[in-house]
């Protein structure tokens, strides 16, 4: 489906609630652009080894396009996907420049750029592959704030943790005092934990290989006990304005991956500080040139906090603080979770089944994937949404109703 137009005429009520961002990327980036939110494949080490849930991701952004165009799996665009998130008030942008693999992808990336279009990339794509004609935003610059090993560059002093860049080899033959953090210095971005290592025993160090990272520019960090971890998150515009868009309190498993965020606009006034910091990191980056949007992972010990992580791109809660101020005007709900979600039966059954919690205003879909689409058999279908409630307890109560049905977050 090389480059098609997917396009929906489907009736909606416009009775129904309609959620709108407080900002859209023709608010941030001006018009006559495409966003392309897909990880270009030699990247793809450094995320889920599961490429269904990285497609998933593709339509994320949906909700928050207004009339933006944007890149996305095909699997992401189904009748019925589109439907259910109309239903669940989100605004799907009407033009979708659709791709079924990775050949299909590189296609349409090279038919756009003979039509001059300008794209703002999630991640950067290498410039030896794809030509940097085609990117809105300087390859190298986007390039440069996703690498780890700039964090001391852009976050001011003390409120990172202490760190070097060695290599593999080097590490082996220092045998550094443990636990410590192991992180990629290749500068290529990650995400969801990958790419970062926590090192409890030196026996974990003989697993590492090339897949990692380049081990000659690895970075040993501060392992940091932490009380709580959060992200704090803005947007800078085309005018140069810096905005706060809130904050969100990560779920993290034992092992060290995302498991999904609590999502805040409220923010306490113990983070005040926290939140001047990180806007002060925000300034460093956009006067780097940058425009578009990022989160900043923060460890918060006693009283003392770290940047560990700089994400410049959407994140994964940027959608729903950008809907926040709608979920709690609209539908009255002022906690929200979001969830990545899997589906071990028929994508037919998934649908049936967010359709009650959609009805019911418990959950706002912001994408699904219809693992049908793909070709290696039977996959695991993917979700990923806001759970909304009057409560932390009644969100918790949603997401074991929808646990008993087979709707299970994703570890």
């Amino acid at each position: 489906m090389e480059e098609a137009l997917a396009r929906n005429f489907s009736v909606w009520d416009k009775s129904m609630v309609q959620l709108r961002p407080s900002f859209s990327l023709e608010d941030i980036y001006g018009k006559g652009i495409i966003y392309n939110p897909k990880l270009y494949d030699t990247d793809y080490s450094h995320f889920s080894q599961d490429l269904v849930s990285l497609e998933v991701l593709t339509g994320r952004e949906f909700c928050v396009m207004g009339e933006t165009p944007i890149i996305c799996h095909a699997a992401t665009a189904a009748p019925e996907t589109i439907s259910l998130l109309e239903e669940g008030g989100v605004n799907v942008p009407p033009i979708r420049y659709i791709y079924s693999n990775d050949d299909e992808y590189i296609r349409l990336l090279d038919n756009l750029k003979k039509q001059n279009k300008k794209l703002i990339f999630q991640y950067p794509h290498p410039s030896k592959d794809i030509s940097k004609e085609i990117s809105w935003i300087e390859p190298e610059l986007h390039a440069y704030l996703c690498d780890k090993r700039n964090i001391p560059k852009l976050v001011p002093e003390g409120h990172f943790p202490k760190r070097r860049t060695i290599s593999l080899e080097q590490i082996l033959n220092e045998k550094p005092e443990l636990p410590f953090v192991l992180k990629t210095g290749d500068g290529r971005a990650t995400s969801g934990g990958f790419g970062v290592l926590l090192v409890n025993d030196k026996k974990q160090l003989q697993k590492v290989d090339d897949t990692f990272g380049d081990l000659s520019q690895l970075i040993i960090e501060e392992f940091i006990e932490y009380d709580q971890n959060i992200s704090v998150h803005y947007v800078a515009d085309q005018y140069g304005e810096i905005h706060f868009l809130g904050m969100s309190e990560q779920i993290v498993s034992n092992e060290g991956n995302f498991r999904g965020s609590w999502i805040s606009t409220d923010i306490e006034d113990k983070f005040a500080e926290i939140v001047s910091v990180g806007y002060k990191v925000m300034e460093n980056i956009a006067k780097k040139g940058y425009i578009g949007f990022a989160g900043f992972d923060v460890l918060i010990k006693g009283d003392q906090f770290y940047f560990i992580d700089l994400n410049v791109r959407f994140n994964a809660s940027t959608c729903g603080l950008l809907l926040m101020e709608d979920i709690q005007n609209k539908l009255g709900k002022y906690f929200v979770r979001l969830c990545n979600f899997e589906w071990t039966n028929d994508f037919n059954g998934l649908i049936r089944v967010l359709k009650k919690y959609v009805s019911n205003q418990q959950i706002i879909p912001l994408s699904l994937l219809n693992s049908n689409q793909f070709q290696q058999g039977k996959l695991v279908e993917k979700a990923i949404g806001l759970v909304a409630g009057h409560s932390i307890d009644e969100v918790e109560s949603i997401l074991s109703e929808m646990s008993s049905e087979g709707l299970i977050v994703k570890e």
